[in-house]
């Protein structure tokens, strides 16, 4: 699992240079000030920030008509999602926009002579983030792959993912107790991996094994 003590109190604090420098990179936020100050609002109290990008992001044919444009964006990866955030120029306004971890199939960096790429790639389309720094690129895609491979082997998930493996999430002598379980299950409800009806059925199995 990701050692994430660190990310967490940099979140919580809003410190946000504080995760670039846990990340080992300088801070850019060239054209991305005001997304910066934005963000504090904008992560969920239980959420995790670990890493951030600015670039171009692209719209696909796929796309809301106000989905992208041609100005720069923040991305943030976070323990939940990818979220994209712009800021207007003139206004107060902030657009935002979000993929759940749990829709992302796989996350691929490339890097030019100067600036880098970031591809995330969702199956029905793929959202490109251009013009990055390397750097940032390249941490970004490393930690989102990092998540995803975690996220692929909790026992939780891929009981919940597999049917043939749902009828009890306990069952293992190395499974977690009914309480981290629970508590689990609520965080994938809350992220979006579950739906109510799936969160339902999961947590009745749980208790019925107690």
């Amino acid at each position: 699992m990701l050692n994430d003590v660190e990310y967490r109190e940099a979140t919580r604090k809003r410190d946000w240079k504080k995760i670039f420098e846990i990340n080992k990179v300088a801070m850019d936020s060239f054209g991305t000030k005001k997304e910066f100050l934005a963000l504090g609002g904008l992560i969920e109290e239980d959420e995790t920030v670990y890493a951030f990008a600015s670039g171009i992001v692209s719209k696909s044919e796929t796309s809301n008509t106000s989905d992208f444009g041609a100005n720069t964006w923040l991305v943030a990866l976070t323990s939940e999602r990818f979220l994209f955030v712009d800021c207007a120029l003139l206004s107060n306004s902030v657009d935002t926009q979000t993929v759940r971890l749990n829709r992302v199939q796989a996350v691929s960096a490339s890097q030019g002579w100067v600036l880098g790429k970031i591809m995330v790639d969702i199956g029905s389309r793929t959202i490109t983030v251009d013009n990055c720094q390397k750097a940032h690129a390249k941490i970004v895609a490393e930690l989102a792959n990092r998540l995803l491979r975690e996220r692929d082997h909790d026992p939780v998930v891929t009981s919940l993912n597999d049917p043939a493996k749902r009828t009890d999430l306990t069952s293992s002598p190395t499974a977690q107790t009914g309480l981290d379980a629970l508590e689990r299950l609520a965080a994938l409800r809350t992220s979006g991996a579950l739906t109510d009806e799936e969160f339902s059925a999961a947590k009745a199995r749980i208790l019925a094994a107690l």
